[in-house]
């Protein structure tokens, strides 16, 4: 059995990635490896009135089995804590055990959880191996049908439980009164301690069992185990409300500490500028910064807008009239014909930078130019549809760019529009409601679509299994790409234990997905929050979600 001791920063996922191999935790005999997150100091008080995180529009979900989209998610990350977590304290993200104290595998097939001893809920019930079972049997249920439950589906017996074949998922054991939790994989999978960080493994206490239908969850008083908690429902269209949890384990950041502010009101507003006006007239602590705005809005305000892991980027539908082997240059011409400084400039104030694939830099394993069409270049574009429409391609109707309303887009889909009518394609804006975009897209009706994706954990793995791999299909794989070997390839790299050539795997399967043009890489983002000059201690992680428990207000 291999181990791996809780110290082991991200650079070794880089060089070995040896921590999603091992037991995590304990002590190391030579000192090194002690490192934990910067603890805060106590609770200072105050409610912060968070205008950033619902800018644009209410969420379709806020329950860890169902958010789906950063912004809810960020409630869920709030309210739960998992089984482990990141530490973005030091120079580099530093996988930490959290509900879990430690963890061994064997084979990378199957992984045991051991589960700290004394957590609670914030209803004072216990949180044990049983409590994630309930969560994650709640997020493969057929009736919750969770747009990410794929996330599980590693799970041996995953799979014929979503399909509603069995009582139970059978490669799932607790252990209550040895405080272990033991998941059997269909395959290896080394980077699972890092995957299981993610919201939708998140414990679940008795209190749900009482619902009849568990979509309700989210819709009452959600009790968890992190570092916030509910007093009140969800204020739809209006706030989301957290108060701060007196049972809070401390999380990574040690036994007995506790989140700083007294509570957080996340309004609702119904458009990133309406959201701006509101903060510039002193309604609020934060904000989003407008498109246009950027450089006006670090000038004025203290901000968080480093660059971070996350993708802007327009889907593909592979089974749209855009998709098959016939249309790959017109799929081509459509991303060189993207004038993609047009877009930084104009839209973003020069703020982020152009993409050269999915994954940025940040990412370990990246590597420059994994898309070979990301160039504005409309003269190739031009010929290559001139070449298309000689083969006897043409197009059933205008090409349709679908974008969420009211979310800062409309800028960037209008330069696209014209990029397109200016190389003879006709192309049409198709604008969605915000609150259900995403799961009109993953339902198909994606065709040329504005997306964006923030890496669920600073893993290679995250996006590309759920962006490209045929199981996510009706999930996150929006494009629909079905390839048999782009399959192939991030099957075996979730398989591999070596690093250097599991992340070849992961490279060369987005490097084919990007061959076939499944997606368009636009920019990578930087953050884009500013705030009041009575908060302090802002920390926004690589992955963008705000760390609320460290955040104060001063008198």
């Amino acid at each position: 059995m291999r181990r791996q001791r809780k110290g082991l920063k991200l650079l070794a996922l880089i060089f070995g990635l040896a921590l999603v191999a091992a037991a995590c935790g304990g002590d190391d005999d030579d000192g090194a490896g002690d490192e934990t997150a910067e603890q805060p100091e106590g609770p200072t008080g105050g409610t912060l009135i968070d205008l950033q995180n619902f800018a644009q529009g209410e969420v379709d979900h806020i329950d860890p089995a169902l958010a789906s989209t950063f912004q809810g998610a960020q409630i869920p990350v709030l309210l739960y804590d998992g089984l482990t977590e990141f530490d973005y304290s030091g120079d580099v993200p530093e996988l930490m055990p959290q509900v879990a104290e430690s963890w061994e595998t064997d084979d990378g097939q199957t992984w045991t959880f051991t589960i700290r001893e004394g957590q609670e809920f914030s209803d004072g019930t216990p949180v044990l191996p049983s409590s994630f079972v309930r969560g994650f049997e709640r997020a493969l249920s057929p009736d919750m049908a969770s747009e990410i439950s794929y996330h599980l589906l590693p799970i041996e017996g995953a799979q014929e439980y979503l399909d509603g074949e069995a009582d139970e998922i059978s490669g799932v054991t607790a252990d209550d009164e040895n405080l272990t939790l033991t998941m059997e994989l269909t395959a290896p999978l080394y980077d699972w301690p890092a995957i299981v960080s993610h919201p939708v493994f998140s414990p679940i206490p008795e209190a749900a069992d009482e619902l009849d239908d568990q979509t309700d969850w989210e819709q009452g008083i959600m009790i968890g185990n992190g570092p916030f908690k509910m007093e009140e429902p969800w204020q739809h269209e209006e706030r989301i409300s957290l108060v701060r949890n007196e049972n809070w384990n401390g999380g990574i950041y040690g036994e007995g500490t506790q989140a700083r502010l007294d509570g957080i009101d996340f309004i609702i507003s119904s458009d990133v500028d309406s959201a701006y006006s509101d903060f510039e007239a002193g309604n609020g602590h934060t904000a989003l910064i407008p498109p246009g705005r950027f450089q006006e809005a670090i000038d004025n305000y203290p901000n968080a807008t480093p660059p971070n892991m996350a993708a802007y980027f327009f889907g593909v539908n592979m089974e749209s009239q855009l998709g098959g082997d016939e249309n790959l240059k017109l799929r081509q011409a459509i991303s060189l014909a993207i004038d993609r400084d047009a877009i930084n400039e104009q839209v973003y104030d020069g703020a982020r930078r152009n993409a050269t694939g999915i994954t940025p830099p940040e990412v370990p394993g990246y590597e420059d130019g994994l898309c070979e069409v990301c160039e504005y270049d409309p003269e190739q574009a031009e010929q290559l549809v001139q070449e298309w429409q000689d083969e006897g391609g043409e197009l059933d109707h205008p090409i349709r760019i679908n974008f969420n309303t009211d979310s800062g887009h409309e800028d960037v889909v209008a330069i696209v529009q014209q990029n397109l009518q200016d190389i003879g394609l006709e192309a049409e804006l198709d604008p969605r409601d915000p609150t259900n975009y995403f799961t009109e897209m993953r339902q198909g009706d994606c065709e040329l679509c504005r997306l964006g994706w923030i890496w669920d954990y600073p893993v290679y793995d995250s996006p590309i299994f759920a962006e490209f791999h045929s199981a996510s299909i009706d999930g996150d794989n929006i494009a629909r790409l079905n390839d048999p070997e782009v399959d192939e390839l991030i099957d075996t790299a979730r398989a591999t234990e070596d690093e250097e050539e599991r992340l070849e795997l992961y490279r060369e399967a987005e490097r084919l997905a990007l061959e076939q043009v499944a997606a368009v890489p636009i920019n990578w983002y930087t953050g884009q929050v500013v705030y009041t000059e009575d908060v302090d201690n802002v920390v926004m992680t690589p992955i963008q979600f705000i760390l609320y428990e460290q955040v104060t207000l001063s008198e």
